[in-house]
């Protein structure tokens, strides 16, 4: 398929952007003769003059390579005529010896171009990374507020030019690093230890009043408890737990709990922090399946942030009553002794045992504060100290004891200059032709953990052993396999696949009245655990595109259509032969994060899967093309309004590009359901025979409005028919999958830009990973292994 291959298609007046070289005024790059010659031989009797081709005045170009928009354009001219798609069929054509050195000479012009202004940016940690060091360094669960929102460059955070620091940022750090140290540190006292046992039966309500009101309205009264049917409105919050003003910690829970009037298990989800009133700070706890029978019990453990937070039980996807719940015939949960402990966290805190060690700190004295630094700043620092890297805190420490202030007061300050510190809060790479070791060792230890390098890792860096192939490779191996591999599943799929924008549209409840929140939980939850199946077994990346799995649980599995999917936790499974599923693309949260929460839009799509599946991306629209808005009444579909974008020049290249794509994707709604017809707002639709949306039983108001085609032609009149024909079009070429996979993992490892003098360096990833039958293991061991990952 033609959008498969790695030349871009382009506009006309992109395409022949380098043709005017010979007339134009130019920057500081010397123009190769090879160039310049072709360029005058066949290129300057179109594109020049008063009305060029293309409608082009080729004399605004320049080759001053310096400039990063005119340094694309002659890459993306470079792979026009190195795919043998410049000059146009009815030039003249080129003999081979001319292509070959004009390709020759203009990339090995752009290489010199790009190593000339290859300058290193120091990397900042980016608020994911500065919240796992902090907890790492000092062996504490501080959750940190108030860090800047991290501009993303290339569409991840951790390159370096786009984390600057600003006075604001600083101020935060600040603020940040005293957040830290009272969690570190502790309160003074150790915190009250609760034990709390209750019942719903003995709950009063936020004003203190009794709960019995509500009972046999929305309640059931039995010996043990209450069976509550409520999924919407229900006032089961443990109010009592919360007037203790409990301290903030992490506290366990237990609750005994049954199913009733119902042949299968309920599901229960519970909320924690301030669920009352203010409901300043509300988290999920979690979704649990309650079966009938016999007493079970359901025991979490959570975090609550502030004093005085408290739980909230309520049933999920249930037949909520007001007036009648002694006779009230549907599901619901019995929930009878519950029980709340905490904080579970010991004292004095971990975290202060392993900063400040045995030490008495109302005896102690400088020495004592020497000792502290000297275990905290190689490890914050991550790299050998020497004496004059301590002076400056221990002078500080001095002055405030000078100034009155205690030993933790003056060794706080200290550690909070440490922590407002380059060199924490940068990543910085001592270099010649390599980095050093430690530096590698936290270029590795951030690629796979989002955090700080460990003892072994500072070992290996020490002895000087790291960058051995067969240690590195064990070490990724060792990373992999660690729980702290889930921040690069986190961390890359957040940012590769967009999954941190599943909150950023809400679904119109009007046209989509089943999304709610477990659909949305479970949509994201189904893609990180395709993902870190396909990288812990090596499977081949293929699979990102076209896979006979995926991992399901019952609400997603009914929103699909898969029967035979029971309870709310995760599990593999197996598609049907038939099923429209397969491959992240098909995936409810790619096909959210790819709409609005209206409609979807092929350009929208297609543009994304050009981007961040094939790394072909598109150029940006002309200004004077307008943007397409949904016919929310449905008298119009988008593949209508497309036809006269497609009719426009300017437009036609790149919507020959992006719209296959795209349209194969239009029978998934915006919440990745499957479907035949459009959803609508107008009369004229018709309504569909389900009243009642399943899991949220809100009133279904939308109509089923025109059919939807997702049929597509590709520019090399390959047809689309269906979503299996789609799959094994993109799965088609693996190289392809495997150069964009191996960027974007350069990318966010290695914190910069990739350039056009690295396609090389991927190129080799490329083929080492082939001959690895495509593992996507294998390709990240041959991301870590490639010379740039070990080199400035």
């Amino acid at each position: 398929m033609q959008f498969l291959i790695r030349p871009i298609s382009l506009p006309l007046t992109v395409i022949l952007a380098f043709c005017f070289i010979g007339r134009c005024r130019l920057g500081a790059t010397e123009v190769p003769r090879d160039v310049s010659t072709l360029i005058d031989q066949h290129c300057v009797d179109c594109h020049s003059g008063d009305e060029p081709d293309g409608d082009l005045d080729l004399a605004t170009l320049g080759f001053d390579l310096d400039d990063l928009e005119i340094r694309r354009r002659w890459i993306q001219a470079h792979d026009r005529v190195l795919a043998g798609e410049m000059p146009p069929n009815d030039a003249m054509s080129l003999e081979p010896e001319q292509r070959s050195a004009f390709v020759r000479s203009l990339s090995q012009t752009i290489v010199r171009a790009e190593a000339g202004r290859n300058d290193v940016v120091l990397r900042r940690l980016n608020k994911h990374e500065y919240q796992n060091t902090v907890r790492d360094l000092f062996d504490t669960n501080v959750i940190v507020h108030g860090l800047p929102e991290d501009s993303s460059t290339n569409g991840f955070d951790t390159v370096g030019e786009g984390l600057a620091v600003s006075a604001e940022a600083m101020t935060a750090y600040l603020a940040a690093a005293d957040q830290v140290l009272d969690a570190v540190l502790g309160p003074k006292g150790q915190p009250k230890s609760i034990r709390h046992e209750t019942n719903l039966l003995d709950q009063v309500d936020w004003r203190g009043q009794p709960m019995d009101q509500q009972i046999g309205k929305m309640f059931r009264k039995t010996e043990d408890g209450l069976v509550v049917f409520q999924s919407g409105y229900c006032p089961t919050h443990l109010v009592n737990f919360s007037r203790l003003r409990a301290p903030a910690g992490t506290y366990r829970g237990t609750f005994k709990v049954r199913a009733v009037q119902s042949e299968t298990p309920v599901t229960l989800r519970i909320y924690g922090g301030d669920t009352i009133v203010n409901r300043r700070e509300q988290h999920l706890v979690g979704y649990y399946d309650v079966p009938p029978g016999n007493w079970t019990t359901i025991e979490f453990t959570d975090r609550l942030l502030e004093d005085g937070g408290t739980f909230h039980p309520k049933c999920y996807a249930t037949r909520d009553t007001r007036k009648e719940a002694d006779s009230w015939p549907h599901p619901g949960i019995e929930i009878g002794d519950i029980i709340i402990e905490g904080p579970l966290e010991p004292w004095p805190p971990v975290s202060r045992t392993k900063l400040l060690g045995e030490i008495d700190v109302t005896s102690a004295n400088q020495v004592d504060a020497q000792k502290v630094l000297q275990r905290l700043l190689p490890k914050a620092f991550r790299r050998p100290i020497n004496d004059d890297d301590i002076t400056s805190y221990l002078k500080l420490y001095q002055s405030s004891v000078s100034a009155g202030q205690s030993f933790e007061s003056a060794i706080r300050v200290a550690i909070k200059a440490v922590l407002c510190s380059p060199e924490f809060l940068f990543l910085i790479e001592p270099r010649e032709s390599r980095i050093d070791p430690y530096a590698l060792a936290s270029r590795l230890s951030y690629f796979l953990w989002s955090s700080m390098p460990d003892e072994q890792l500072f070992s290996l860096a020490a002895n000087g052993s790291l960058s051995n192939p067969d240690v590195l490779r064990n070490q990724v191996e060792r990373m992999l396999k660690s729980p702290r591999s889930a921040r690069l599943t986190k961390g890359f799929t957040g940012q590769w696949l967009d999954l941190r924008e599943i909150d950023f549209t809400q679904p119109d409840a009007n046209l989509y009245p089943e999304f709610d929140e477990l659909l949305r939980i479970s949509m994201v939850r189904e893609t990180e655990l395709f993902f870190e199946e396909i990288l812990h077994n090596d499977l081949s990346l293929v699979n990102f595109v076209d896979s006979e799995f995926t991992f399901l649980n019952e609400r997603l599995a009914r929103h699909y259509g898969i029967d035979g999917i029971h309870g709310q936790a995760f599990r593999k499974v197996q598609l049907p032969a038939d099923s429209q599923r397969g491959g992240v693309l098909t995936q409810a949260s790619i096909l959210k994060v790819t709409a609005n929460g209206t409609s979807t839009s092929p350009v929208l799509r297609g543009v994304w899967i050009l981007e961040n599946i094939l790394g072909t991306p598109t150029p940006p629209p002309p200004d004077n093309v307008g943007s397409i808005e949904p016919d929310i009444r449905g008298a119009t579909t988008i593949r209508e309004q497309l036809v006269k974008h497609r009719d426009i020049e300017s437009c036609a290249a790149c919507h020959r590009r992006i719209d296959p794509p795209g349209f194969s994707l239009e029978c998934f709604d915006p919440i990745g359901g499957y479907r035949q017809q459009y959803r609508t707002m107008a009369n004229e639709g018709q309504r569909p025979k389900l009243k009642q949306a399943p899991f949220t039983y809100n009133w279904v108001r939308y109509r089923l409005g025109q059919d939807v085609d997702s049929t597509a032609i590709t520019p090399n009149g390959t047809t689309i028919t269906d979503i299996p024909s789609f799959r094994n079009a993109l799965a088609s070429d693996p190289d392809r999958l495997t150069t964009n996979l191996a960027e974007q993992l350069l990318t966010y490892a290695l914190g910069r830009r990739l350039g056009f003098s690295d396609r090389p360096l991927v190129d080799q990833i490329v083929k080492q990973t082939r001959e690895q039958d495509y593992g996507f293991r294998s390709l990240v061991h041959a991301v870590v292994q490639s010379p740039a990952f070990q080199q400035p």
